[in-house]
């Protein structure tokens, strides 16, 4: 995933990105989750989850690919939980 948003606002930084960032050219940092991507053993479905609200946002992926793809549409700007990491 390439960036798709960065924003600076005095010493905080927002952004939505994949791992690929080298955090350690940055000094000291905190990152903050916007999801939980997990596998439930009792359904054997994988799972998006707000980390902020622990509301369970879809529960029925097959793969984590896919419950991946789905991440980054839902909280990319003009996604359904594009309001919740801004607002």
């Amino acid at each position: 995933m390439e960036t798709i948003k960065f924003e600076i606002s005095g010493n905080q930084v927002k952004k939505l990105h994949d791992d690929s960032i080298d955090w350690s050219q940055f000094g000291k940092v905190k990152v903050k989750r916007a999801s939980h991507v997990e596998f439930n053993n009792k359904t054997g479905f994988w799972y998006v989850q707000s980390a902020k609200t622990k509301k369970m946002i879809k529960d029925d992926f097959k793969t984590r690919v896919q419950a991946l793809a789905f991440e980054k549409v839902y909280y990319s700007p003009g996604g359904k939980g594009w309001k919740e990491l801004v607002g």
